[in-house]
């Protein structure tokens, strides 16, 4: 089975595609945009974003051609986007979903939004990060792009003492936002993109790792947290009630204003990171797969 991989490098849906070729030995059909050619013969495995693939199920559906096919879905629609966006994107995700011969979520919060008979449930996997550990007293992270509605402002307005480090580049189009955000607060610092290396010293220098995304229903950012072995303060929701029932004791669930007093209360320490990585996850994709009658 080969898969259509879709985007530029360095985007996370598309860097979960590739690591998942490269864990099950797949033959890739690499496009940086969704385009026209025609698709080889046989089963096509899509990781799929509509930030990527564009807004409509129809486009995929005619290139695969009737082909069996499997589809790892990310990015999935949350009711807080507003309602005409969500149900635009409902519609796509609920189709490819029942179109597809095996489709695939990161999360049972995500599951919950598709018919429980249309998806299954492969988590994401948590690398291993070989994170130095020096935190530096008083300092709070973010991992990740950001973007507005991510939770940055919550923390700048909870923690104004505190020195805030978010680890990442600004999304496009979000520059002068990204650039208002750290005239508005006293000790905000951006990093910018960062090297795998980089990020991992930048990571190590933290002394509470934080994830104060408001709405959402599967973070790389937090798995790449754990795989450098930190506890990590997330915004209480399903999906991080969900990872703190799995992983016990790697999450603190923050309730809405307990940033100031979650924050004082954490205690920076280093664990083993948890023995999930692409190993297990691409053993449960080829039982998918084969389940499907796709390999």
């Amino acid at each position: 089975m080969k898969h259509l991989i879709v985007g530029p490098d360095g985007h996370g849906v598309t860097e979960y595609a590739l690591g998942l070729a490269r864990a099950t030995g797949a033959d890739v059909i690499r496009e940086r945009t969704f385009g026209e050619h025609p698709l080889p013969d046989g089963p096509i495995h899509v990781t799929f974003t509509d930030h990527l693939f564009g807004d409509t199920a129809d486009t995929l559906l005619t290139r695969l051609g009737g082909r069996p096919f499997s589809v790892s879905l990310h990015d999935i629609p949350q009711p807080e986007e507003g309602a005409a966006r969500f149900d635009r994107r409902a519609a796509v995700y609920r189709t490819l979903a029942a179109a597809a011969d095996a489709a695939v979520v990161n999360s049972q919060h995500e599951a919950r939004f598709f018919d429980a008979a249309d998806t299954a449930v492969i988590r994401l996997p948590i690398p291993v990060i070989d994170s130095p550990f020096a935190p530096e007293d008083g300092t709070v992270g973010v991992l990740g792009f950001l973007y507005p509605g991510k939770g940055h402002e919550d923390l700048i307005e909870a923690l104004p003492d505190r020195r805030l480090r978010f680890l990442g580049a600004v999304s496009a189009g979000h520059e002068q936002w990204a650039a208002d955000l750290v005239r508005s607060a006293r000790r905000v610092e951006l990093t910018g993109w960062l090297s795998s290396d980089a990020l991992a010293a930048e990571m190590g220098r933290i002394a509470v790792p934080v994830c104060p995304h408001r709405h959402f229903s599967a973070s790389g950012s937090l798995m790449t947290w754990l795989g450098a072995g930190r506890s990590v303060l997330v915004t209480d929701s399903d999906y991080a009630r969900e990872i703190d029932a799995w992983l016990p004791g790697r999450v603190t669930l923050v309730g809405e204003g307990g940033w100031r007093d979650a924050v004082a209360k954490h205690e920076p320490a280093q664990l083993d990171p948890p023995r999930y990585g692409w190993a297990e996850v691409a053993e449960q994709w080829e039982d998918t797969w084969r389940f499907a009658g796709l390999m």
